[in-house]
């Protein structure tokens, strides 16, 4: 269902959330790391990058992500797995476990914190990005390419189809997190973010989406009915993020929200 060239197409908007996560995960001399939902694996450089000493192993669950972020391995210090995230386990205590926009794509995931909380080792550090519900949010019209994407879904004619797809639309708040890592026993530090993105010339939007959000919906539908879908959302997407004249250049700039946690487990 992913195909990694769509989704590095637009690298520098995906990994703006995971460097900004990383900037706020603190741990002294991290050993292990993993990278849950990993990916081609460019995020995954950019751990090995902040912690150039620890060994970092990065897990997902598609085969063509990971034949894609294979090339990227360095023996004793970056490796990938193939896994399904919601059952892999680790062989030994991680020092911090990380999962950058995977989340959203498990329903019921809130119930899976304290599973990703117990693979930490003492004073370990449990840190995610996620889309997620805004904060007295619920119900609004759709103001980011996602929320087009499940708008559409509820409609009677792709309901059928796509409706159980993205059933679990209203994603977590942030408050459902610190509720979450708090019972799982971390100390939890969770906010908000809104991201205003600017990609030069049109037709991105597509694009953008197509390597994410759109994927579960591409791989579900037939291929004539793909490309209507495909041309629905880019009517609407267009229309929610008109193009502009920036700086004497024709662009596109979409918003996107997140939510940011940190949990960190008692030291020994």
């Amino acid at each position: 269902m992913w195909v990694p060239d769509t989704y590095l197409r637009f690298t520098k908007v995906r990994t703006r959330g995971v460097a900004d996560l990383l900037a706020r995960v603190s741990h002294p001399a991290p050993r292990l790391i993993i990278d849950l939902g990993c990916g081609p694996g460019n995020n995954t450089e950019l751990i090995t990058q902040r912690w150039p000493d620890a060994r970092v192993i990065g897990v997902d669950k598609s085969p063509a992500m990971i034949a894609a972020a294979r090339g990227r391995e360095r023996p004793g210090h970056l490796e990938f797995r193939q896994a399904d995230i919601v059952q892999w386990q680790p062989d030994e205590p991680a020092d911090i476990v990380l999962l950058n926009a995977v989340l959203q794509w498990i329903p019921g995931h809130v119930a899976l914190l304290p599973r990703f909380a117990a693979m930490l080792a003492p004073a370990g550090v449990l840190g995610f990005q996620t889309p997620g519900t805004p904060s007295g949010r619920r119900g609004t019209p759709p103001d980011n390419l996602a929320a087009i994407a499940c708008e559409m879904a509820r409609e009677p004619r792709w309901r059928d189809q796509l409706g159980a797809i993205y059933a679990d639309s209203e994603l977590p708040s942030a408050m459902d997190y610190v509720v979450a890592l708090e019972d799982a026993g971390l100390r939890a530090e969770v906010w908000e973010t809104w991201y205003t993105h600017t990609m030069a010339g049109t037709g991105n939007l597509v694009e953008y989406a197509s390597g994410a959000v759109l994927q579960p919906a591409l791989a579900a539908l037939a291929p004539d009915e793909a490309e209507r879908f495909l041309a629905e959302f880019s009517r609407r997407a267009s229309e929610a993020f008109p193009p502009r004249v920036i700086g004497g250049e024709r662009v596109e700039a979409i918003r996107g929200y997140r939510i940011f946690a940190v949990g960190r487990s008692a030291p020994l």
